[in-house]
């Protein structure tokens, strides 16, 4: 299409209204798209260039530019050597002839009434601003989704002006902003020295000039989640541990005044940037010694010099309890006091920050087991351990309980680390009588009532909003504030019973849950039938033969009446090794009614959806009525810090099985579990695992990495191959792969080396090869021996308990330890000391040289490492006939 240049008095300056400034570098998978977003927006009354300039692309990007300005004229193409975006951007700042200059990256988009919609704005409030900024939506493949920053723009109208000091959360640090095109003597550049943050820096930059910023409620900027970033580059402590202090600390002598204090904009920026990344555990720089992070250390908490305490406290998209961790970590010392009533508050530079005016109970578990109600939960206060005393006070009808409180996982709260001090419970309610029991929380002596918060695994029916309970003799209802359940005998109240299962009925069907309550319907009849039956089932996932499998297969030949079933989906009937005799697909009304009425739940995997057919909600309504027990048998052993994934607070679990001393002991001190929690046998797999003769082989299997795949909003994962090719894994695989030292080595003596890929990055098979004689890739249908391997080495996946197993000597080799250290995957920290084995290898040299050494050595351990093979598990001469007995007589 072709603009027309309209005749206003401006024009004699600037040659457009708008100048669209795209940067390009190796953009040639993405940049037409991006073009084209630009070419079909509508305009009536707007005249647009683009100006597309190439930052030295090694790709077909230059070829593909040079097209589309030769065929459209308001096109303009400009090429230089590699200089960063920042000096591009700064180019076409001085190259632009619009009035408002609209910037948009080469991998995204804009919608079709951007340009005109933005102009329209900017000209409303062109003397109040310099800058504008619309709505920003995030796009992962085809699904797009609104910038929670979108929310904090709350006035009503198109287009509206914000000051900053009066709306000091805005936080614009994404380029989906228009600026006007300045003279040479106010023009503000992007600053070339920084190498993250930049974009913020400079839309900073911008508002600060007259203190607001315009926001346009029509046009969009779609950023695509697809592709690597600057943001994905330097997420990693190890890249921005510098970088990211000396962006705060440049916004900071930006804003400062000549009172030393800072715009709370700026406060809001800083913050804005440190809380997402202490939600995504790449934050603290936990790679460095000693000294050099205290050394980051006192900068970060130089900076917070500038923050204010009411500036974290009013933050807003901010947890409150990781404000009450940032004030103690980077500001200054809380203090505990007590107030004019006597009642206990927190303090902070003199600002009131919490108090313990009602407390909430967070019930995890509350479930029916014979005459009682067990009840697991923890108390969820803020400073719990800056106390002197804490009690849970259940005071029932004829007697008063005062709970035992413990340490409760649930303190990694909303992030990967320990930033609380919730205290856990767990005990036993009777209700075998008409009863009231009263929740209340002593703290230091004063008496605090209580409010609740249920998880999923409670007998109350939260989803449709009922707080009663039938029972086939009792009537449980709760009440809050404080926290109250009540028990009545349905006897005495008969008409009620069926006044409230009545309505909750019409609730179901009212929450659009017609086919559950068909199921109430069906689950009824079969009631006489089922309920005489004793029934177990096995479950493991898809595509998986785990624990639940091998143990299905020894248990089906046990003479004892239970009916046991095996689950299977419906993509591996017929598979090759999956069972064909009483298996149940996933997920049918079959499956659902032997849930319902099972016994036991064996399961490998601890995912609510691996094992049940019920649908949350689902799950909820019936919680009352089923009486089965969850056996988590696990698929290996619990090795890695994860007490926000494992911990009693957010398993179901009636019973973890664990294999050996070492995970007794670490469920105990790290993860909330107590000793009745847990079923001390073996993994039934463990029977398959035999100390044999092995031959001259070297398994190499290195786990998978979090921050090397795209996990956005629930999708299927699929490798960032950009990151993974480009990642300190990757070479450090690639150099062992492609070792002519190595192969030499292992050729002289015989040996070969397999390497298997975590099926997690099959994805990039391709890029892993070699041409060497006595290494071969295994691809993900090759099946391997793990007794066969004389060495294995691996970094931490937990398949090294089955070589433990095996008494195969074991190294451990990370390529990327700094990484691994800093947050690149869920977690950052071992359980297990692995050190005991080997030592951490971090280069290819290093571990080819320890190869070869072993080697001669012919692998031979120390007393010390053959005694903690030989004492790890506890020693069954069965596991599965072992865990058969413990299982029927639970």
């Amino acid at each position: 299409m072709t603009n027309k240049i309209k005749n206003t008095s401006y024009l004699c300056e600037y040659q457009y209204d708008v100048t669209v400034l795209i940067p390009v570098y190796n953009a040639e998978n993405f940049i037409e798209n991006t073009i084209d977003s630009v070419l079909n927006n509508i305009v009536t009354h707007t005249t647009f260039e683009i100006l597309l300039i190439n930052d030295g692309s090694t790709d077909n990007s230059d070829t593909l530019c040079q097209n589309y300005a030769s065929t459209h004229e308001q096109i303009k193409y400009y090429y230089h050597d590699n200089r960063g975006v920042s000096y591009t951007r700064n180019r076409g700042l001085d190259l632009a002839q619009g009035k408002y200059i609209m910037f948009l990256d080469a991998d995204d988009l804009i919608e079709k009434h951007t340009i005109e919609s933005i102009f329209d704005s900017f000209e409303t409030y062109e003397n109040e601003a310099d800058i504008l900024t619309y709505p920003l939506y995030r796009k992962i493949q085809n699904k797009i989704m609104p910038h929670v920053r979108n929310y904090t723009f709350k006035k009503k109208g198109a287009t509206q002006l914000y000051n900053i000091y009066e709306f000091p959360f805005i936080n614009q640090s994404t380029m989906n902003i228009v600026v006007k095109n300045l003279t040479q003597n106010e023009k503000v550049y992007f600053d070339e020295s920084l190498h993250y943050a930049e974009d913020a820096f400079f839309n900073t930059q911008m508002i600060l000039k007259q203190q607001n910023i315009i926001y346009s409620q029509k046009g969009k900027y779609y950023y695509n989640l697809g592709h690597d970033s600057a943001v994905d580059h330097y997420k990693s402590p190890v890249n921005i541990k510098d970088m990211l202090l000396t962006y705060f600390e440049k916004l900071i002598a930006t804003g400062i005044d000549s009172t030393g204090e800072v715009p709370q904009y700026i406060q809001g920026l800083i913050l804005y940037e440190l809380n997402w990344r202490f939600l995504q555990n790449t934050l603290f720089p936990y790679h460095l010694t000693d000294t050099a992070y205290n050394h980051w250390m006192t900068r970060m908490k130089k900076i917070f010099t500038y923050i204010d305490i009411s500036t974290i406290m009013a933050k807003p998209i901010m947890d409150y309890y990781h404000k009450i961790f940032f004030i103690q970590t980077f500001k200054t010392q809380i203090n505990c006091e007590y107030d004019d009533h006597g009642e206990i508050m927190f303090t902070a530079d003199d600002t009131k920050i919490g108090d313990y005016a009602n407390l909430t109970l967070v019930f995890n578990k509350i479930k029916i087991e014979n005459n009682y109600l067990h009840v697991t939960g923890y108390i969820k206060a803020p400073l719990l351990d800056m106390v002197d005393e804490v009690r849970l006070k259940v005071t029932g009808t004829t007697d008063t309980q005062y709970i035992t409180l413990t340490e409760s996982p649930s303190s990694y709260y909303k992030t990967r680390m320990k930033i609380a001090s919730f205290k856990a419970f767990d005990f036993y309610l009777p209700i075998d009588q008409a009863a009231q029991f009263k929740f209340n929380v002593i703290i230091d002596g004063h008496t605090i009532d209580t409010h609740h918060w249920f998880d999923r695994n409670v007998i109350f029916k939260t989803f449709i909003g009922s707080k009663y309970v039938i029972t086939e003799t009792k009537i449980i209802s709760f009440e809050s504030n404080p926290f109250t359940i009540q028990i009545a005998e349905k006897s005495h109240h008969n008409k009620l019973a069926k006044r409230i299962l009545k309505y909750q009925k019409k609730l179901m069907v009212r929450n659009g849950q017609k086919t559950l309550a068909t199921f109430e319907k069906i689950k009824k009849y079969l009631k006489p039938l089922m309920q005489k039956q004793k029934i177990w089932l096995y479950n493991d996932r898809v595509g998986v033969l785990d624990n639940a499998h091998a143990q299905f297969q020894h248990d089906l030949k046990k003479k004892d009446g239970i009916k046991r079933y095996y689950i299977i989906r419906e993509e591996d009937k017929g598979n090759s090794g999956f069972p064909t005799e009483n298996i149940v697909v996933y997920g049918t009304l079959k499956h659902k009614i032997l849930y319902y009425f099972a016994t036991l739940i064996l399961t490998s995997f601890k995912e609510f959806t691996e094992y049940s057919p019920l649908s949350y909600r689902a799950n909820n309504l019936f919680y009352a009525e089923m009486t089965n027990k969850i056996v988590y048998l696990q698929h290996g052993v619990l090795n890695a810090h994860t007490p926000w994934l494992y911990g009693k607070h957010v398993t179901n679990f009636d019973k973890f099985l664990i294999s050996s001393p070492f995970e007794k002991q670490n469920l105990l001190n790290n993860y909330g579990y107590s000793s009745t929690d847990l079923l001390e046998s073996g993994m039934p797999r463990l029977d398959g695992i035999k100390a044999q003769h092995k031959k001259k082989k070297i398994l190499l299997a290195p786990s998978w990495r979090k921050s090397l795949i795209n996990e956005a909003t629930g999708l299927n994962r699929t490798i960032n191959t950009k990151a993974f090719v480009e990642s300190d894994f990757y070479a450090g695989i690639n150099a062992i792969l492609n070792s002519s030292t190595l192969n030499n080595v292992l050729r002289q003596y015989g040996y070969t080396l397999d390497l298997k890929m975590h099926p997690i990055f099959m994805e990039c098979a391709s890029l892993f090869e070699t041409e060497l004689s006595n290494i071969n890739v295994l691809s993900a249908d090759d099946a391997f021996e793990l007794n066969d391997y004389q060495l294995f080495i691996t970094d931490f996946s937990s398949y090294m308990f089955d070589f433990i197993k095996a008494k195969t000597k074991i190294a451990f080799f990370f390529p990327d330890y700094d990484y691994f250290l800093s947050g690149n995957h869920v977690y950052n920290k071992l359980d297990f000391d692995v050190s005991q084995f080997s030592g951490i290898l971090r280069t290819s040299d290093e571990l080819v040289a320890y190869i070869e050494t072993e080697i001669n050595k012919n692998f031979a351990m120390p007393a010390h490492t053959y005694d903690l093979y030989n004492d790890f598990y506890y020693k069954y001469d069965n596991y599965k006939l072992d865990l058969y007995h413990k299982l029927v007589n639970m």
